[in-house]
């Protein structure tokens, strides 16, 4: 008896600990877990679809689209509906051009919402909605086009699959032209079978449209008679950069060779490189412009001030210094006209070393121009207390110096538009749902207009009878400096005999807002130098640009070009 009450006890003890676990559990679960299992609950019944925001539209100065959307539709899955994986996986593999495998391992995922592919074909969305396969769906997508091709492709740049900017514009206005996302919850029955969109539904909000400063006809041009030149001399490559001489304004930036980011790969991402401002070489000859501000500014100089020119080789300290051609005495304005090395070591030597890097400083040498477009380089330009004795005969013919050729486009800039050092930039507005914002211009004065206007008219000359003139057209005021630059040899730690840069950096000084036009194609062959394979390309657009721009006086000469 005593026994079977001390049973009884322990049997009401144990059922008693079960019953106070299970209300500790209960307290637990409602208390503590609420969240987790309405949620849990809520995903057999709901599944939340995101909704890609509509990117923003490029255009170029004259409202040509440059980058748009198109619609098109990308395939999901809902893998805890979806009942027979494998078969599933290999009938969608074969439309998809996907190996079974990897769509199978989708399908298998731990979650209620999986894509399998993005923006696909027509043919392929509809072939896939015959297999009436349970739990795969589409959304309607947009996929970036760029209806000019490979026109301007290094400064628009690229997208991804998720249509976030990779290269160019679209990777640096990104924020602006991607807009935000959105979602919307869609209700189930225990079927999986889509019955209603539920209250929860986030829109999303398109991206801003952006108008550039290019000109998508001046582009054209730049484009083809830049690939026609590197094509002719078998160069590596090539830039030219057209700019307002009075606002900054890009009008267009061409680098060659080209990639089309309607089929972009892997292998053609390098070729988005906007090279016209990454990357950074040593001018040559068309550097000897600061030299030539310079002077002129401090008064030094006058231009009709002789200079003995040694024939051609001239000892300098550590090294000699040699011109291409051997002269004598030249005139101020004869030195620029002829490029002589020689004559502008001794024009630096008389304006002082340190005077002339003051200059330097000025022009912001070594410095980003600030322009609105990704992976700017700076430039090179040593701190003046490391300069050699040598580095004051070098550095202002375009040795041991370091720019891109936006920089050298903005330096020339400064004769022709009065003295002002202008910030280039190639966005002109930033259109929102309900504002615009327009890009202000900056320029601030680095030297007199009078100084600007003497250093032009020298260029002038140095297009009309100097070593330019090939880039010489009758009755257009073209002004410019050629650079024949040889290239660093790593290496051997020396330059090449072989490796050249052909610069030529120009202006249009009579049209209503001047324009500067550089031009550089890194390692022709056949010829190298500036004033041969890099003057005629600059001509050739400048011809265009002029009678495109509305000059009268040269409509007649222009046309006398066969259009591309």
């Amino acid at each position: 008896m005593k026994t079977e009450r001390l049973r009884t006890k322990h049997a009401t003890l144990i059922i008693a600990l079960c019953f106070a676990v299970l209300a500790v559990r209960i307290v637990y679960l409602q208390f503590f877990r609420a969240a987790f299992l309405r949620d849990y609950a809520s995903a057999q019944y709901y599944k939340v679809i995101p909704l890609e925001a509509k990117r923003g539209m490029i255009f170029d100065r004259e409202g040509r689209i440059l980058a748009a959307g198109l619609h098109c539709y990308s395939v999901f899955a809902d893998p805890a509906a979806v009942v027979a994986k494998v078969s599933a996986a290999r009938l969608l593999s074969d439309i998809l051009g996907l190996p079974s495998q990897q769509v199978w391992a989708k399908l298998n995922k731990n979650s209620r919402f999986v894509w399998l592919k993005r923006r696909i074909s027509w043919d392929d969305k509809e072939k896939i909605k015959s297999l009436n396969v349970k739990g795969v769906g589409f959304l309607r997508e947009d996929r970036r086009f760029y209806p000019q091709d490979s026109l301007a492709a290094s400064v628009l740049g690229a997208v991804n699959v998720d249509n976030r900017g990779i290269e160019g514009l679209e990777m640096h206005y990104d924020e602006y032209l991607r807009g935000k996302d959105g979602w919307v919850k869609i209700l189930q029955d225990s079927a999986s079978r889509n019955i209603l969109l539920a209250p929860e539904t986030v829109t999303p909000q398109a991206g801003a449209d952006i108008m550039l400063t290019v000109d998508a006809q001046i582009q054209y041009w730049a484009d083809f008679y830049l690939k026609s030149t590197v094509d002719k001399y078998h160069a590596k490559q090539g830039s030219v950069v057209v700019m307002d001489a009075t606002n900054g304004e890009i009008v267009a930036l061409s680098n060659y060779p080209f990639c089309d980011p309607n089929h972009i790969s892997r292998e053609s991402i390098p070729l988005l490189k906007n090279k016209a401002v990454t990357d950074i070489f040593e001018p040559g000859s068309v550097f000897k412009v600061v030299a030539l501000m310079a002077a002129l500014d401090t008064g030094t100089f006058k231009e009709d001030d002789q200079f003995f020119c040694e024939n051609g080789l001239y000892k300098i300290p550590g090294a000699r210094l040699h011109d291409w051609k051997p002269y004598g005495t030249l005139s101020f304005t004869e030195v620029f006209k002829k490029s002589s090395n020689i004559g502008v070591g001794k024009i630096v030597a008389g304006i002082g070393a340190q005077k002339y890097f003051e200059y330097l400083k000025a022009m912001r040498v070594g410095e980003r121009t600030g322009a609105d477009m990704p992976a700017e380089s700076s430039g090179t330009l040593k701190p003046f207390s490391q300069w050699s004795k040598t580095s004051s005969y070098m550095v202002p013919i375009g040795q041991e110096v370091g720019v891109n050729l936006l920089q050298l486009a903005r330096m020339f800039a400064v004769m022709v538009n009065g003295g002002y050092l202008v910030k280039p930039h190639i966005v002109r507005a930033v259109y929102f749902s309900s504002s615009v914002r327009h890009l202000s211009v900056e320029k601030e004065r680095v030297i007199p207009t009078a100084t600007a206007n003497r250093a032009r008219n020298i260029l002038l000359q140095v297009v009309e009878d100097g070593t330019a003139k090939l880039a010489y057209v009758p009755g257009m005021a073209i002004g410019g400096k050629t650079g024949t630059a040889q290239k660093f040899d790593s290496a051997s730690g020396r330059y090449s005999a072989t490796a050249y840069r052909a610069n030529f950096v120009g202006f249009l000084a009579d049209l209503v807002h001047p324009v500067v036009i550089a031009v550089s194609v890194d390692e022709p062959q056949g010829s190298h130098f500036g004033g041969v394979v890099a003057a005629p390309l600059f001509k050739e657009v400048a011809l265009k640009v002029a009678a495109y721009m509305g000059s009268e006086k040269v409509y007649a000469a222009a046309n006398e070009k066969k259009r591309p």
